[in-house]
């Protein structure tokens, strides 16, 4: 009995000595990939300090070759790009040469901007044996121009694969471009890698934009922001540092708009023809919009609907076509008088416009059924009351009405705090330190309530919807208020016909000012006609402000994680 008791004894502590080294080992791994994963963060965020070019670089490069001798690289036909047939094509012929042959890390095949879309990109395809993750560096001579570093963003779990297919941007034109492929396990290890380099042209525009830093420390966020340049048909990106890592082609104009998914990037590319584009650049739909003149400003619900804003005649309406195809129909006609600036939609089929005259937001609600109605109307009462929406007035300047039995209970609190205060001053009141002695205490400072002094003719409405948690909807945009351009971030409650003012603060002197909130509680400021742009922080504080120093139709930051990065 005893001998027995004595091996199970031993059986438990060997098995105990086994979890718990399991544990350990669960643990180790779980903490190198958190330090992978931070190191993989800091390094997308093109501040980092690394630089990848060596003495031995530019022998150990295989050039980047288009035409001639030792050429490498596949052309294609840039006629009519924007066309999903084109686009199509294209998509065919890749997969095509896939087929027929064996790419792999040493001999991949290498497309210079096969869509037509992307300047100055190249596409990668090869296999591997063993499940990889690729990363890719972007590095010049010069020490002070930071590399770009991207992890691509295959799908997978752990995001390792044998198949590879991504497009390597953010070369800086007028410059030689180094590009490191790198073979990584899904802890980051290190397992091969291969360099090419590539000669770009300069671009229309200087590659660096100056910039200053600003009072808060706090680091800007991973993205490229999408410069939109006034009279300049292209649309192009600049990362963190201010260097341009990006141009994205048009047919004849970008208007002032760019939105994000998770795998497309939807644009403008005429006055009449919004594109949606994939990770690797290839068109995947085009919504052309047929009787209009000209879009005044777009919104993607990320369902393949884009509504237009449009004027016909004397009156704005909205209008909306498929990235699938299909006819351009009217959503919703405003009347007569009234002045749209911009429209912003949300999952949910219903949209916010913003308006100059009468000044205010309204929502429209069901976008898809047959019949779109206002929903609610964010203005002042008196500025709506001819129009046929005074019934759905939210006027924030108006005291909400309370239930009377509310206000029997109010009205005896204030008559019982009036008998106890009679001898109070009454704009100010009289407290005890913590010495006994009385001082007085002024009131806090009453600021005026939403739409107070708003001059809403070139505001841009922009919606935050990851604050929104589908209950409320919450919304930035910039208005002029006492000759200054306040940013405005503004909570509308549809069902309780409620709205609250989350942040109304002093910006710019002048101008046409654009504003974007994240979740991560940080902004961009961007002012297009003085041609500069700022990040800031949670406390509303400038982290870095850039002079493009020209005019701009618009500016948006982006992350790209699902189009092509992993981050």
């Amino acid at each position: 009995m005893k001998k027995l008791l004595k091996t199970v004894i031993i059986t438990v502590i060997i098995l105990g000595a086994l979890t718990a080294g399991g544990i350990f080992l669960l643990t180790k791994s779980d903490d190198e990939v958190g330090e992978f994963g931070t190191r993989r963060h800091l390094q997308q965020s093109d501040q980092e300090d690394e630089h990848a070019f060596r003495y031995d670089t530019e022998q150990l490069a295989t050039p980047l070759v288009r035409e001639g001798e030792g050429k490498n690289v596949l052309n294609f036909d840039d006629y009519n790009v924007f066309s999903v047939g084109h686009s199509k094509a294209c998509r065919d012929r890749l997969d095509r040469l896939i087929r027929r042959s064996s790419p792999d890390f040493e001999n991949p095949i290498i497309a210079y901007n096969p869509f037509g879309t992307m300047e100055n990109s190249y596409y990668f395809y090869f296999k591997t044996q063993s499940k990889y993750m690729v990363k890719y560096t972007v590095t010049v001579a010069d020490e002070k121009v930071p590399d770009r570093i991207r992890y691509v963003n295959n799908g997978q779990v752990k995001n390792v694969s044998t198949e590879h297919e991504f497009v390597v941007g953010g070369l800086i034109p007028g410059m030689t471009n180094y590009i490191i492929l790198e073979l990584l396990d899904e802890n980051g290890g290190h397992r091969d890698e291969i360099i090419y380099k590539a000669d770009v042209p300069e671009a229309s525009l200087p590659h660096k934009v100056s910039y200053e830093r600003g009072k808060s420390d706090f680091r800007l966020q991973n993205g490229m922001f999408f410069m939109l340049p006034k009279d300049d048909k292209r649309i192009y990106t600049y990362d963190n540092n201010g260097y341009i890592r990006g141009i994205i082609n048009t047919e004849s104009g970008h208007g002032r708009r760019v939105f994000t998914t998770d795998s497309n990037l939807v644009y403008q590319t005429a006055g009449t023809h919004v594109a949606k584009i994939n990770r690797i650049g290839q068109i995947e739909g085009m919504a052309l919009f047929t009787g209009i003149t000209e879009i005044l400003d777009f919104s993607y619900d990320g369902y393949d609907n884009v509504y237009a804003l449009v004027k016909d005649k004397k009156q704005y309406k909205i209008v909306c076509t498929s990235t699938a195809g299909g006819r351009t129909k009217d959503v919703f006609i405003f009347p007569k008088g009234i002045k749209v600036t911009s429209i912003v939609s949300v999952t949910g089929s219903k949209l916010y416009a913003s308006t100059s005259s009468p000044m205010g937001i309204m929502r429209i609600d069901g976008l898809m059924s047959a019949d779109p109605r206002v929903g609610l109307v964010f203005g002042i009462t008196s500025d709506w009351v001819t129009t046929p929406y005074k019934k759905k007035i939210v006027d924030p300047t108006v005291p909400k009405k309370k239930k009377k039995s509310e206000d029997d209970k109010d009205k005896k609190k204030n008559d019982k705090d009036e008998s106890e205060d009679s001898e109070d001053a009454e704009d100010a009141e009289e407290t005890e330190t913590a010495s006994g002695e009385a001082v007085l205490v002024a009131p806090e400072e009453k600021k005026d309530p939403p739409l107070v002094g708003w001059d809403m003719k070139d505001s841009v409405l922009s919606l935050v919807a990851d604050e929104s948690a589908g209950k409320t909807d919450v919304l930035t945009f910039c208005v002029e208020k006492g000759r200054l351009i306040h940013a405005v971030k503004l909570q509308i409650d549809g069902k309780k016909k409620e709205a609250k003012l989350l942040l109304d603060k002093e910006t710019e002197f002048d101008g046409q000012v654009f504003m974007q909130w994240y979740d991560h509680g940080y902004s961009i400021i961007a002012n297009g006609t003085r041609g500069t742009y700022e990040e800031r922080d949670a406390d509303f504080r400038v982290t870095r402000t850039f002079d493009f120093g020209r005019e701009y139709d618009g500016l948006w930051k982006y992350s790209l994680e699902g189009m092509c990065f992993f981050g």
